[in-house]
């Protein structure tokens, strides 16, 4: 008996190795961001304007019921909030659909930002805005878009992308 449990632990122990071992970890250093997902993830593209001044990343679920993006952006100084979303919503080439509801506001600090859920007759998203608030020095905002086809958008995906975006973090200070 104690050998059937020593190898179920094991094995236990060994999957979850495994699994870590396969998790995305981003620790940008140029846009002061960590992130990580784990390897239910794939990292699709990553792409940096010639000016160095953002940076997008894709993501693909390996089941395919979500994609996720992510872009960083250096400031020059604290951005309004605001103005950022409004620049983003209408930016067409993101094709945001319409906003369902209000926005709910954050604040950690050094950072905060805004986070909404937009639908239309495709998909259902959830998009969080950050910006960082540093006096002095350069600045930065994020956009963090989750995509799920709306046939499979439901309460256990929005537990999934809350606990997703809780791994997002600006890095303020380095």
């Amino acid at each position: 008996m104690k050998v059937i449990i020593l190898t179920f632990i094991s094995v236990l122990f060994m999957s979850s190795f495994a699994r870590s071992q396969n998790a995305i970890d981003i620790n940008d250093v140029n846009y002061k961001f960590n992130f990580s997902l784990n390897s239910d993830w794939n990292n699709r593209k990553t792409e940096e304007t010639n000016k160095q001044d953002a940076i997008s990343y894709s993501f693909d679920k390996k089941d395919g019921k979500m994609a996720l993006m992510l872009l960083a952006f250096k400031v020059n100084e604290v951005k309004n909030l605001t103005d950022f979303i409004y620049t983003l919503e209408k930016d067409l080439t993101l094709n945001i659909p319409k906003r369902d509801g209000d926005y709910t506001d954050f604040d950690s600090g050094n950072y905060d930002g805004k986070m909404a859920e937009y639908k239309d007759a495709e998909f259902s998203e959830v998009i969080y805005f950050y910006r960082t608030k540093i006096n002095e020095g350069n600045n930065y905002t994020y956009l963090l878009r989750f995509i799920v086809p709306s046939m499979y958008f439901n309460s256990s995906v929005l537990s999934e992308i809350k606990k997703i975006s809780a791994n997002f973090s600006p890095v303020i200070g380095q």
